[in-house]
């Protein structure tokens, strides 16, 4: 068996890093495509940096997308117990399978967002946008990651299941717990406490909720869940749950951080925008370069099936290994200039969705939230301006994502 080889361990999570990665990522870069990562001086991890890589694990079949599990080993063990069912019910979730239920769900939840169910989507987005930014008034002084960013996509998944708008905080609420929890490499039993009760929450309100939509169906997603699983193709009850709180979690949290950290990028290049603004047709590219500048999930894991060699260094089965998406998209290997901000930018085959089976299944739907939003803000608010101290950044390093954005309209 090959030795295995443990190198000193860097410093990543840091507050200062959480503010700005990139001078971080730029050093990693230059030192190598993998490294081994401290996590809260507990324990460590080999982290992937380089484009190539990251896209080749992503699409190894011995780098398991089961990672549920892992997620409370950075919990007191006296204390793991605890939150089984947690890890249990993350667990179902489309994005924590591996084929063939991987294979199977994706297959059923992909009608739901086709292309051209997403595109179809477009007037109803529109329309949601337009109602929300009509109240604000140029110059008014808002808070906007508040009063659009956060309440925007929660509004069109909600749209999307059938669920009342009137629970749109309490969504917020559960999600924000969620990502939290995920988005952490050091989770405390606090955070782990906090994504259990949002979860049993949900799964309460959609086994209701579904309960009632198999006596009255309706055109939404939970209907088509419904209808999918009656035709024939197996989506057991609690799978049914589990996806549809995946989806709202994933609909809101991943959109917000486009919007917040689009604006945010937009608004401290004001030539690149001014352009847009005189030239919208190019919001599909600037939304892509955005995804890459400022990428709205920063990692994701994968836990090793066996032993494997990656960037030459043999890493033994049962490890966990992240893949540094946020790192990826800044990689000069790959992109030119990548500290640069290019809303023109051609073949932008950026990693914010991630790659391979497990790409994002409602990347094409974030994308044009992101583009309907962003365009509108840009051309209804030729002088907006980022007002008060610098914006802080929520404390997640999994989603990189604006705390707050002040801003005058």
């Amino acid at each position: 068996m090959p030795k295995v080889i443990v190198p000193t361990k860097k410093v990543l999570f840091t507050e200062e890093i959480l503010q700005d990665p990139y001078p971080a990522y730029a050093r990693l870069h230059e030192e190598g495509p993998l490294h081994y990562l401290d996590v809260d001086g507990q324990w460590a991890l080999w982290s992937i940096v380089s484009h190539a890589e990251c896209s080749v694990a992503a699409k190894d079949p011995r780098l398991s997308a089961k990672r549920s599990q892992q997620m409370i080993l950075s919990l007191p063990l006296s204390r793991q117990s605890e939150f089984s069912e947690l890890a249990r019910m993350l667990g179902l979730w489309l994005i924590f399978m591996d084929p063939p239920e991987h294979t199977r769900l994706r297959k059923l939840l992909n009608k739901g967002f086709s292309p051209a169910a997403v595109e179809g989507l477009r007037p109803q987005v529109e329309a949601i946008v337009d109602r929300m930014l009509k109240p604000l008034q140029p110059g008014s002084e808002i808070e906007l990651m508040r009063e659009f960013a956060n309440p925007m996509p929660v509004r069109i998944i909600l749209e999307m299941l059938g669920i009342p708008q009137e629970l749109r905080d309490t969504f917020v609420d559960w999600s924000r717990a969620i990502a939290v929890f995920r988005g952490s490499p050091d989770r405390t039993v606090e955070q782990a406490r906090a994504a259990q009760d949002a979860l049993i929450a949900l799964t309460d309100f959609f086994q209701k909720t579904v309960a009632e939509r198999r006596r009255h169906k309706g055109s939404d997603l939970i209907s088509l869940l419904i209808d999918i699983e009656e035709e024939g193709e197996v989506l057991t009850e609690e799978e049914l749950y589990a996806q549809c709180i995946a989806l709202l979690f994933a609909g809101h949290e991943t959109t917000r951080n486009l919007i917040g950290n689009g604006m945010y990028t937009l608004l401290r290049h004001p030539q690149e925008t001014a352009e847009l603004r005189e030239k919208p047709e190019m919001i599909r590219t600037a939304v892509e370069e955005i995804l890459r500048y400022e990428s709205p999930v920063q990692f994701t894991a994968r836990v090793l099936k066996e032993d494997v060699e990656i960037c030459g260094q043999h890493i033994p089965k049962k490890w966990s290994v992240l893949c540094m998406l946020g790192a990826a998209n800044r990689d000069p290997k790959r992109f030119r200039d990548p500290d640069q901000l290019d809303l023109k930018r051609l073949n932008n085959q950026h990693l914010a969705f991630s790659a391979g089976p497990h790409a994002c299944i409602g990347g094409q739907l974030a994308r044009l939230e992101g583009q309907v939003a962003l365009l509108n803000l840009v051309q209804r608010f030729p002088e907006m301006k980022l007002t008060g101290p610098r914006p802080e950044w929520a404390p997640t390093f999994g989603f990189r994502g604006l705390k707050r954005l002040p801003v005058i309209m």
